[in-house]
């Protein structure tokens, strides 16, 4: 009788700790399809300003001469710019949802509709994850990475080079939320891309 209850409590807390293993790892998951979507949303945005818009930048005092020292930059790469849209961003979070991919069971973050206005095409591959919050935790989650990796994320920005996986550089290099690898040039497949346009 001593050995059936020492069996059962043995079986109940491994049975807690894969439930609780796996929870931490989907929430890890999860924070690293937000910081993604985070990324992709700014880069929408980001593209949707008129790339001749300037602002101007440095110090306004006069030097020695009565010169000013400011110079004009593209306005997507300003501090106020990326601070202001760092801002409102995560309000995009709204239409995201949890899904988990019937194929094979990973649980993603799934933007409900598409930039045409359309559903998107992942939808019928996907079971969508109730929660209880109602996804409102992928906003806060967003706000939460946005704050913790706010000047990473605007130096990002306002590089002369954006990295060509911006993703990468922040979500798994810069976050380390996600075990991504940078894409190289033999990951996109450009005969595919060619057939969806």
């Amino acid at each position: 009788m001593k050995t059936d209850t020492i069996l059962r409590t043995l079986f109940l807390m491994t049975t807690f700790l894969v439930v609780v293993s796996n929870a931490s790892k989907d929430h890890r998951d999860i924070k690293c399809h937000v910081c993604k979507a985070t990324i992709n949303e700014m880069d929408l945005a980001i593209s949707k300003v008129d790339p001749t818009k300037k602002v101007e930048v440095g110090n306004f005092r006069l030097d020695t001469s009565g010169s000013s020292t400011s110079r004009k930059i593209p306005l997507t790469k300003s501090e106020m710019y990326l601070t202001e849209l760092m801002e409102t961003i995560c309000d995009k979070m709204d239409d995201y949802a949890r899904a988990r991919y019937k194929s094979n069971g990973k649980i993603t973050v799934l933007k409900l509709v598409s930039e045409t206005g359309g559903m998107n095409p992942e939808m019928s591959k996907v079971d969508f994850v109730q929660d209880e919050d109602l996804n409102k935790s992928l906003k806060h989650l967003c706000l939460e990475i946005l704050e913790d990796f706010e000047e990473p994320v605007v130096k990002m920005y306002m590089s002369e080079q954006m990295p060509k996986d911006p993703e990468y550089e922040l979500c798994s290099k810069t976050a380390q939320l996600c075990d991504d690898k940078p894409l190289d040039d033999d990951d996109y497949n450009f005969e595919e891309e060619k057939d969806e346009l």
